[in-house]
């Protein structure tokens, strides 16, 4: 790569990914339960911000350490722990790309990016729940006693952040704009629903009170009623979901620019899962679930695999016997589309910037692991 390019490369990734600006709750009348919900969640964000205040006081604050993760994959130690819960927000939750592995310091902030704070994007939240739950058994009698008072209220998070049609926004309270659509976008909806049926059922969460578990599994209910209802309708037929919908109408709608409205297959895949292993009798979801691995069948690219050269220029290679999918498919047509950073559509990956060929997924193969598993589900259930 030339010096010229390598310098219009990482300028992109220094540029804002705009958004397409929305708001949708100047689209439609509120009935008074969505008002409500707004109140309550722009309430606790001036809660967030206020606890924060006072704990700065007169000094600057500083900025949290940025981390592609969170530079853990599981909490091993009292320390860890202790440091996990120290990113705790008044409000609940955990943020993004922030390191905790070190304790939080007074007057640091909660996250490294300001409009995740706090998130279920990119597993936050989900995941500190889930490893707190994980180490639990191996803390010291105290921390159990903190442990449990963490996840009580990170389950009550998820459960408080929950819309009244039973969909998820990105981040909880919300930050307007894109982030207030229900988002399926890299498995945050499935990551709170697993999250949720786990809090109900799994002896991991046995240390929740049991109204909290009730009312979590109540909430995983209404989540699934959410997705029957908006699966997406093409030409008459069910097909899967948008990365994004409409948090009112329920429909497919835009991200960033490079996330224009479509349906997506990773993202579909892995709720179609999720149906599949806990809730395969519930009314509706036998119809779903079937119109789900028809669309994804129908979609697939047989005998191709992604490449990526040298420069990070991406296509397709042949490959006997292999599946992959398109990240996401045009609402109309079904055809793999891809989006540039400018909002503009292709049909063809290579049309695409390299700085898009080299930082998106654009090609994917999740969807095979729910089909071998709907398979297996239909062969057992139909002998």
């Amino acid at each position: 790569m030339s010096a010229l390019m390598r310098y219009l490369y990482w300028l992109a990734l220094l540029l804002p990914f705009h958004s397409i600006a929305v708001d949708y709750w100047q689209e439609h009348p509120l009935p008074a339960q969505w008002q409500q919900y707004l109140a309550a969640s722009q309430q606790l964000l001036q809660q967030d911000e206020a606890a924060f205040a006072t704990e700065l006081g007169n000094s600057s604050a500083q900025l949290a350490v940025k981390h592609s993760e969170f530079g853990l994959t599981a909490i091993t130690t009292a320390a860890e722990a202790e440091a996990v819960l120290s990113f705790q927000t008044p409000s609940g939750g955990w943020s993004k790309r922030t390191d905790m592995r070190m304790p939080r310091k007074p007057g640091q902030h909660y996250g490294s990016e300001p409009d995740y704070v706090p998130t279920f994007d990119n597993n936050a939240t989900s995941t500190q729940l889930q490893w707190l739950a994980d180490y639990y058994p191996h803390a010291p009698e105290p921390l159990r006693q903190q442990i449990t008072l963490a996840i009580e209220r990170g389950i009550a998070l998820v459960i408080d952040a929950q819309y009244p049609n039973g969909g998820f926004a990105q981040s909880y309270p919300l930050r307007g704009d894109y982030h207030d659509a229900v988002t399926l976008n890299d498995n945050a909806l499935y990551q709170l629903m697993q999250l949720l049926w786990q809090a109900a059922h799994d002896k991991r969460f046995a240390m929740l009170a049991d109204n909290r578990k009730q009312a979590a599994k109540a909430a995983f209910y209404r989540a699934v009623d959410w997705l029957l209802a908006n699966q997406v309708w093409v030409s008459g037929q069910l097909s899967v979901w948008g990365a994004q919908h409409h948090p009112l109408t329920g429909g497919p709608v835009a991200a960033r620019k490079f996330e224009q409205a479509s349906l997506v297959s990773s993202e579909s895949a892995k709720l179609l899962q999720l149906m599949l292993q806990t809730v395969p009798d519930y009314p509706g979801v036998a119809a779903s679930l079937a119109a789900g691995a028809h669309w994804l069948r129908q979609h697939q690219i047989s005998g191709k695999t992604r490449y990526r050269d040298a420069q990070g220029y991406l296509s397709l290679a042949d490959s006997p016997g292999s599946v992959i999918w398109s990240r996401f498919y045009d609402l109309q047509s079904g055809e793999p589309v891809f989006f540039d950073r400018d909002g503009k559509t292709y049909s063809d990956v290579s049309r695409l910037s390299l700085e898009r060929q080299r930082g998106y997924g654009w090609y994917q193969s999740v969807a095979e692991e729910f089909l071998l598993a709907y398979d297996e589900y239909l062969t057992i259930h139909n002998e």
